[in-house]
């Protein structure tokens, strides 16, 4: 497992996020490009998660998804207008999946498990019975949904927006019905899924 770029603290928190991944072995880190390479050329790898500030051109992407030992990448890009065109890019040059630097360790951990164990993301052509389910949010529930995503109690959600604490739990009540989930930490992990909480993260092209 290789993690490239990243501020020493953020290798810490994402190497705490891939030690939680089954029988990851190593992890190791490389602040540049070329140390990637070189590291990859010389150590079997199954898994790199790549800085976008480090490779803007995805030039790292395309070298460690193709290369002599190829491994699948998994690139955190730099919050921005165009993160879907970024995106977009990145998926080109052989990313297997990327997300926001910004996404929660909940959410990285999914993207990184599901690439790490081979299952694949589904498409956003497909439409799951969750993706229906979450049709019928109105915008003040996703609102509150992202609020609470970001880890905010019923009083703070309820000052934020100048409303009562009650109002905030009825809307909290709603969403959870009506994405059909046992709680609030479900009710988060569908919206991630399902892309209502898209801010986050990008999902598998």
């Amino acid at each position: 497992m290789l993690i490239v770029g990243f501020s020493p603290l953020t290798r810490i928190g994402l190497a705490r996020v891939v030690a939680r991944l089954p029988e990851v072995g190593p992890i190791s880190a490389a602040a540049s490009p070329a140390a990637a390479v070189r590291f990859a050329a010389r150590n079997p790898t199954g898994l790199a998660v790549v800085d976008q500030a480090e490779d803007p051109g995805f030039t790292l992407v395309r070298a460690l998804s193709s290369g002599y030992a190829p491994c699948p990448v998994v690139v955190l890009l730099t919050p921005s207008g165009h993160a879907d065109e970024d995106a977009r890019f990145a998926f080109g040059q052989g990313a297997h999946a990327v997300a926001l630097a910004t996404a929660s360790a909940t959410y990285l951990h999914q993207v990184l498990a599901g690439v790490y164990l081979g299952v694949p993301t589904q498409s956003k052509r497909e439409t799951s019975p969750e993706q229906k389910r979450s049709h019928a949010l109105s915008q003040r529930e996703t609102e509150i949904l992202a609020l609470i995503a970001d880890g905010m109690s019923s009083k703070s959600i309820a000052e934020r927006l100048v409303v009562s604490v009650e109002t905030v739990r009825s809307h909290c009540k709603n969403i959870i019905r009506k994405l059909e989930a046992n709680g609030r930490a479900e009710a988060v992990s569908i919206a991630y899924r399902t892309g209502i909480l898209d801010s986050d993260a990008l999902p598998l092209a």
